[in-house]
């Protein structure tokens, strides 16, 4: 099964080198694949750092994010954390 979460990106820098850093050494700890898709489309492999900033997602975009694998709950739910908690003063 396949789990899905549209985040909003609320930094004023967006999705930037630090925040695709912290999201690719957050995703090494869950066997699930995490997939980003931003407004217009493009996906990106979250175990890649230069694939994310290929999103260009600035703020007030968003991000939905596809996690598929054995513990695809625990790692969206530690992803949406990141991003609520970590990134957004960024």
């Amino acid at each position: 099964m396949t789990v899905y979460h549209r985040i909003i990106i609320k930094n004023q820098q967006g999705m930037h080198a630090r925040p695709a850093m912290m999201l690719c050494e957050l995703i090494q700890q869950f066997e699930s694949s995490v997939l980003l898709r931003n407004c217009h489309n493009i996906e990106a492999q979250a175990d890649s750092v230069i694939a994310m900033l290929m999103l260009d997602s600035k703020q007030g975009s968003y991000i939905d994010i596809e996690v598929t694998g054995p513990d695809e709950e625990q790692a969206l739910a530690a992803i949406i954390q990141l991003f609520h908690h970590k990134l957004e003063d960024d």
